[in-house]
Order: structure tokens, then C-alpha cells, then sequence
């Protein structure tokens, strides 16, 4: 069987012994492509492998025209062969000789093309008239090229999805450490205020996050590298939450008595905006938390719905304990339970109790995940207690998972991004409180659309 033939006067490489056997499977039976689909596959091989081949655009520019001089027929059996001058080549290329010579060598060392020599050195070559098939040719073989495209294609296939899967992998390490960066940031922040802070090496999870990042920082990562970092980063991340939650969960009471440190400090803003703070007996929303807190996921607050808030209050201030009885009403009135919160708003899941089943998880589960997301974006105590004393202890935990979903999806880019959540909080109890309008529930059926999640 013909293999290619070589004058002796051309230098042998061991390239061309592998280059011999893919023309012999290819004469024996190899998988036969059409031309220009030969040239669709090798636009995509380059593009996908070509850091593995690595060969020159000019190389590739060559092969393709080298393609374009064959015939339908030849790709369909037989010789594939093709008879260009040197001068023809150089027209295609804007290079030397010399250099279309080094072009043609890696061609042929990369094993996709042979050569086919004749006794003169000429190339040349003549077809049948009525077939229009090879009669006889001396010059480039193709027929290595031929018989590698399915192995090229599957490998261009598998560097493909191992890149797309080492990008991915990358995106969730960056974001992993990210993540667990600005935990740690806003603990340091708040550690002096934060009893038992000095109980947790926040040092310790620096050290070890900063040593992940390092390892990601190259370039080119090994995917198997990437899987192990986010492998070192997930306990990491969980073990910061959960060491962030003791910070914040003895800042945050939900039984309706705040402390006395809270109720001494008052900022002007506050008094600025909610006037009203200062009464000779606070109320407390205690016995509804704890009554909703034993239903669980799949119950609703309509067993807890006061009758419906009168239509203004301009004529007499509002107490908390009125302010909570027209919030239960206004959720009961769009259905709002802590499992439709839970669907609305995803993200607090990943900031409460891991143990805990989610369907197990009861409004104070809830307020505690969303609570440490409230003190994960930077929102003061003394937001926390306006949203409190405008929504009621529900209410108010409604308020808190709504801004941390939405500034989840705005840093996600899924949605525009709140600037301030802690003005947006401010914005959610004044419209309550002093403008007599809560949107909680049209707000919490909003985050439902868009993933199509059902409020049952």
C-alpha cells in the first residue's frame, strides 16, 4: 500500500514513521469527512487546541489553503494530494522562502501532512478526465490530516469542557474568597463591640484564606488545583459564618426589650427620623414571635392577623405594638409565611444553621440567618431597631430578608444593585412608620417571579 515516498534527499524525522501508519489506516479503512467539513472542525481545533499543538497562525493559514487546492473526490478514498508551486504558497503568506519552508516542517512534524516526492523534486500531477480522480501525484500528502480528524475533534471536544470547567471552577474560588474576605473584614470591624469575639482566631482564617488565594493567583491553574482550593475554602466559609453569627446574635435581641446600651445610644439621624422611639413603656411582639415560631416552614401567618390598621394615623402616633398588629395583617392579607420567605429569598439559607433540615426552620431561624446578613452588609443596630419598631419582631425579619436577597442578586448582577442597605432599610421603616405604606408583601412576591418560584 503507498505510504509517503521520500528521494532520500529530503532530512527524516520520526514523525514521518507516524506519519506513515495514518496513511496506511487511512487506505485501510479510515473515517472519511467531506472537504470543507474538514475545514469547519480545523477552525474549531485550532481554537480549542491549539495550546496543545502549538503551531503558528501562519501554519494553520497554510493548511487550510492547502485543503482548499484538493478536490470533493479525493476526501471520498484515495490519494489526497495537492501540487503547489512554492511561488503559489508564497502568495498566500508574507513570508520568506526559508520561513514557508519552517511552516511546512511543523505541518509535517505536527503529522498533518507528507510529502510524496518525485525524482526531479518537481510537484506535480494529472486526474482522470471523466472521474476526476487522482492518477498520479507527486507532492503534499493530506492523508495524515484525514485519518486524525475524529481523534482531533474528541480531544478538542474534552480541552474544551476541561477548560469551561476549569473557568467555572476559578469564578467559584474567586467568589468563595471574596466572600469569606469580607466576613472576616466586617468581624474585625465590629470585634471590639462583639462579646466573645477575642474567643474566635480570626487571624487563624486570614492566614489560611490568604494562602488559597495565593494559589490561584497564576494564570494557568490546574483544574485539579481549583477543585482542591474550593475544597479547602467550603468548611472555611462555613467555619467563619458560624463563628460571625456569635458576633452579631447577642447584638440583635428579638424579645422586644432592647438593651440598655441601645436604648442610651441614639444617633441624630435617628431621633431625626423616628421620633417616636422614646416611650414611657415599650411594647413587645415576644408572645407573637414565639406563637409563630411553632409553625414551622409550611405555616401561615393568617392565624396571627389583627384586624386591618385604620386608613391614616396622621392624628395620633403609632405605638410598636400597632405597628407589628397592621404588619401581621398586611401578610396575612399576601400570604406571606416563613416558607414563601425562604423561596423568595434563597440567599439567607446560606447564613443560617447548616444542621438544621430547611424545612424545619421557623421564623426564628430565619431572623437569625437574616440578621447576620443585615451585619454582613454593613446594617447598623440602629437600622435594625427602626425596621423593629416599624414592622414589629415579623415584620422586621421580613424587611431584613428582602434587603439581603436583593443585595445578594445586585452583587450577583442579576439585579440593581442596592448602594445602601442600610438607607434602604431607613427608606422600608419611614414608609412604614410615617407615610402609613408597607410593601413587604408585594415585595417578597416580586423576588418569586423571576425564578418562577410558587408562594405555596
Amino acid at each position: 500500500m503507498e505510504t509517503c515516498r521520500k528521494t532520500g534527499r529530503r532530512a527524516a524525522f520520526a514523525e514521518d514513521v507516524i506519519n506513515d501508519e495514518l496513511v496506511h489506516d487511512y487506505e485501510a479503512g479510515g473515517e472519511r469527512h467531506a472537504r470543507n467539513d474538514v475545514r469547519n472542525k480545523l477552525k474549531w481545533v485550532r481554537q480549542h487546541l491549539n495550546r496543545d499543538i502549538n503551531l503558528p497562525l501562519s501554519a494553520w493559514y497554510l493548511l487550510d489553503e492547502l485543503i482548499s487546492l484538493s478536490h470533493d473526490v479525493d476526501w471520498t478514498g484515495g490519494p489526497i494530494t495537492v501540487w503547489p508551486s512554492n511561488e503559489l504558497m508564497l502568495t498566500w503568506l508574507d513570508v520568506s522562502e526559508r520561513q514557508l519552508q519552517i511552516l511546512l516542517t511543523k505541518l509535517r512534524k505536527a503529522s498533518f501532512i507528507c510529502f510524496i516526492d518525485s525524482p526531479t523534486q518537481q510537484r506535480w500531477g494529472r486526474r482522470d478526465s471523466t472521474t476526476g480522480r487522482i492518477v498520479e501525484a507527486y507532492g503534499i500528502d493530506l492523508r495524515p490530516l484525514a485519518q486524525r480528524v475524529p481523534a482531533l475533534i474528541a480531544l478538542a471536544e474534552r480541552a474544551q469542557a476541561e477548560r469551561y470547567a476549569t473557568i467555572q471552577r476559578r469564578r467559584t474560588a474567586k467568589a468563595l474568597v471574596a466572600r469569606i474576605s469580607e466576613y472576616i473584614r466586617t468581624a474585625r470591624r465590629d470585634m471590639d463591640e462583639a462579646p466573645g469575639a477575642a474567643n474566635d482566631n480570626w487571624d487563624e482564617y486570614a492566614a489560611e484564606l490568604a494562602r488559597a488565594a495565593k494559589l490561584i493567583e497564576p494564570k494557568r491553574v490546574p483544574l485539579a488545583v481549583l477543585d482542591a482550593v474550593v475544597e479547602l475554602l467550603r468548611p472555611l466559609e462555613h467555619a467563619v459564618k458560624k463563628a460571625i453569627a456569635k458576633l452579631f446574635r447577642p447584638r440583635r435581641p428579638l424579645d422586644g426589650q432592647s438593651s440598655r446600651q441601645d436604648q442610651q445610644k441614639t444617633s441624630s439621624t435617628d431621633e431625626s427620623r423616628f421620633t417616636h422611639k422614646t416611650t414611657t413603656k415599650p411594647p413587645s411582639s415576644t408572645e407573637e414571635l414565639v406563637e409563630l415560631s411553632k409553625t414551622r416552614v409550611g405555616g401561615s401567618v393568617g392565624g396571627l392577623a389583627a384586624p386591618s390598621a385604620p386608613a391614616h394615623f396622621s392624628e395620633k402616633r403609632r405605638t410598636k405594638a400597632d405597628n407589628a398588629r397592621w404588619t401581621m395583617a398586611h401578610l396575612a392579607e399576601y400570604r406571606v409565611s416563613a416558607s414563601t420567605v425562604l423561596k423568595a429569598c434563597p440567599s439567607i439559607v446560606e447564613l443560617g444553621d447548616q444542621a438544621l433540615p430547611v424545612e424545619n426552620w421557623d421564623w426564628v431561624t430565619i431572623s437569625e440567618a437574616a440578621l447576620a446578613g443585615l451585619s454582613i452588609m454593613g446594617v447598623g443596630a440602629h437600622a435594625w431597631k427602626a425596621l423593629r419598631y416599624a414592622f414589629g419582631d415579623i415584620g422586621a425579619v421580613v424587611a431584613a430578608a428582602i434587603i439581603s436577597e436583593k443585595f445578594t442578586q445586585g452583587a450577583r448582577g442579576q439585579a440593581p444593585i442596592v448602594a445602601s442597605p442600610g438607607g434602604y432599610a431607613y427608606w422600608l421603616a419611614r414608609s412604614a412608620d410615617e407615610l402609613n405604606h408597607i410593601d413587604l408583601g408585594p415585595k417578597i412576591h416580586g423576588l418569586l417571579k423571576p425564578s418562577g418560584r410558587s408562594a405555596a
